[in-house]
């Protein structure tokens, strides 16, 4: 047993630190006028929903793993640069909603546009069967975390439907 968790540490060492590398990803300006990464995250989240339709702050806020008045904070700024709009939820007049502005859901599609065009450089420097194996290989450590931490996603998971796309 110890020899087994000894013979794994360099791996899991190795994967830590691949993951530590690739952290800033997340956090590079180049994706659009988002001023922070929840900011974008938020903008990502609210693209998934039918134009025109939004999602509660507690919603977002439990999609996003924090609490409401972070989510607030990033409406707040999204709101005043015109990307988000609130609205009144026609089935409970007293709960605030937020969607996509038609300027926010255009640049949310320029984001997730950059974004591929990112990941289009890493299959190209990988390869295509690396790539592949990549992909499967994440998917099954999300999966991994999701069994034992639970899922980011409460409700529907938007991504599902992304799983096999691109």
């Amino acid at each position: 047993m110890i020899d087994d968790v000894q013979d794994e540490r360099p791996i899991a060492e190795r994967l830590f630190e691949a993951f530590r590398a690739i952290g800033p990803f997340k956090r590079r300006p180049t994706l659009g006028h988002a001023q922070r990464p929840g900011e974008f995250q938020v903008m990502h989240r609210l693209s998934h929903e039918p134009p025109g339709s939004g999602m509660r702050v507690g919603d977002l806020a439990a999609w996003l793993s924090v609490k409401p008045p972070t989510v607030t904070k990033a409406v707040d700024a999204l709101a005043a640069r015109g990307l988000v709009e609130r609205y009144a939820d026609e089935a409970d007049r007293r709960a605030i909603r937020v969607r996509l502005s038609p300027e926010g859901r255009k640049m949310a599609g320029s984001f997730r546009e950059q974004a591929l065009g990112e990941i289009r450089g890493l299959v190209e420097y990988l390869g295509d069967e690396e790539s592949a194996t990549l992909a499967r290989l994440l998917t099954r450590a999300a999966d991994f975390m999701n069994e034992r931490y639970g899922s980011a996603c409460r409700g529907p998971c938007p991504h599902a439907d992304e799983q096999g796309a691109d």
